[in-house]
This record gives structure tokens, C-alpha cells and sequence, in this order.
């Protein structure tokens, strides 16, 4: 079986865990269950995770990578293709103070740079403990009817595997928004695709329907993120 766990930024709110916490998770994660990217063999009769970190903010660079580095752990990092610049020299305490909620405005993710680089992005792939995923170009919603396709979905991919040379399996849909005609369209460009979803996958193969995550955001304790009674609900949702 295979649980995939959807985390976001370091730091406070609604999509965020300490920096404590996260050494918490990774360190129960790492001695108690197998943790693969997607494609990796599952080990029979265990519960493998999956762990993937959406919106390549700064922080994840600046907190997490080292920590994977630490523990030795491969995550999956999804990019939102358009707000990467190539480089910036400004300092990690200005870059980190930009609320979530300005970080993909035009005037101020090109000046203020709180989104990992180009430059940080080759350096974590190239380190083999990250692992990029497409998460679109511009992170909209894809179910709306306006939206392109295409440049969402391909030439994010494209972009990607230009700039870091690495093939690109995986797509993370933004806010976990996806119809069975976006996913369709996905499916021919992507090996892997995830959700939000709350349930357990029985294998990468994900057919008609892209493979859930459940939410490891605000969660202080990784004991109560997977306690038995969780896991059974997990299990559930995915039968029924």
C-alpha cells in the first residue's frame, strides 16, 4: 500500500508546520516506513510513503532540503513553472518574510524572489534527495474552462526538463482541482499524477482517477498523522 502526504511551507497558519515539527515527521518517517518516489517498487505487506511539498517556496530550500539531506530522505517538490527566476543574491531573511498570499504577484515575485531558483532548484535535483514535479505554469485552477491546457500542463513539463535536465513523470494539480477531462489530458503527458484526497492508493497505477494525498499540514504529532484509526479511514475512503 502507498500513502502519499501532501506538505506546503515551514513556518505558522493554515498551510505550514514548525520547522520542529517537520524534524519530527521526517525522523518517525525514517525509521518506521519505506519512503519512495513515484515509480519506486513497494515493499509487500508495508505501508510506503510518499512525501511531496507543493509551490517550491523559498523555504523549502532554506529548511527542508537540509534536513532531507540530514535524514537522507527523497521528497517531491511541485513547481509552479512561471514564478522561478534564475538566480537572486538577495538575503534568506527578506525572501522568507513574503506572505503566501503576495507571493505570485506580478512586482513581486520577480523582485523579492520567494520562490526557489532555477539555479536552487538544479542544485537540490542534482543532490538526488528532490525530485521536481510540474505544478502548472501559472498554479491555476485547471477546471476552469478558460484555461490553457497546454501551457499548463506541457509546457510547464517542457520548461522544466530544459532547465534542470531531468525527465519530468509527475504533475501536481494546484489546489487538488482536476475533472476526469483534465486528467485525461494529463495522463498523456505524465506518468504520475496527484490530488488531494484523503485515501490510500493501492499502487502507482492510477487509471481513471489520479493518485490521493492526504494532508500533513498543522500536524504537530506524525504519531496521530498516521495512528491506526486514520489509516483504516484512509483505507476506507479508497473502497468506498
Amino acid at each position: 500500500m502507498l500513502l502519499s502526504i501532501m506538505y506546503h511551507r515551514v513556518g505558522k497558519g493554515k498551510h505550514a508546520n514548525s520547522l520542529a515539527a517537520f524534524r519530527k515527521h521526517l525522523s518517525f518517517f525514517k525509521e518506521n516506513y519505506p519512503l519512495v518516489l513515484p515509480g519506486d517498487p513497494l515493499q509487500p505487506k508495508k505501508l510506503s510513503l510518499c512525501l511531496t511539498f507543493d509551490d517550491a517556496t523559498y523555504d523549502f530550500y532554506h529548511f527542508i532540503f537540509p534536513l532531507l539531506k540530514e535524514f537522507r530522505i527523497r521528497a517531491v517538490l511541485g513547481v509552479p513553472v512561471h514564478y522561478i527566476l534564475e538566480r537572486s543574491d538577495l538575503p534568506p531573511s527578506g525572501r522568507l518574510e513574503i506572505p503566501y498570499s503576495l507571493m505570485m504577484q506580478e512586482g513581486i515575485f520577480e523582485t523579492k524572489a520567494p520562490f526557489c531558483t532555477w539555479e536552487e532548484l538544479k542544485e537540490m535535483v542534482e543532490s538526488g534527495f528532490v525530485e521536481v514535479a510540474s505544478h502548472s505554469l501559472l498554479h491555476c485552477n485547471l477546471t476552469f474552462n478558460f484555461v490553457n491546457l497546454r501551457q499548463e500542463v506541457v509546457q510547464s513539463k517542457e520548461r522544466l526538463e530544459e532547465k534542470l535536465t531531468q525527465a519530468v513523470s509527475t504533475f501536481i494539480y494546484p489546489f487538488g482541482r482536476v475533472t476526469p477531462r483534465v486528467h485525461e489530458y494529463v495522463r498523456g503527458h505524465y506518468s504520475y499524477a496527484f490530488r488531494i484526497g484523503s485515501a490510500i492508493n493501492f499502487g502507482w497505477g492510477q487509471g481513471k482517477q489520479p493518485l490521493s494525498r492526504i494532508c500533513g499540514d498543522q500536524i504537530e504529532d506524525p504519531v496521530a498523522l498516521l495512528s491506526p484509526l486514520r489509516l483504516c479511514r484512509f483505507i476506507a475512503n479508497r473502497l468506498f
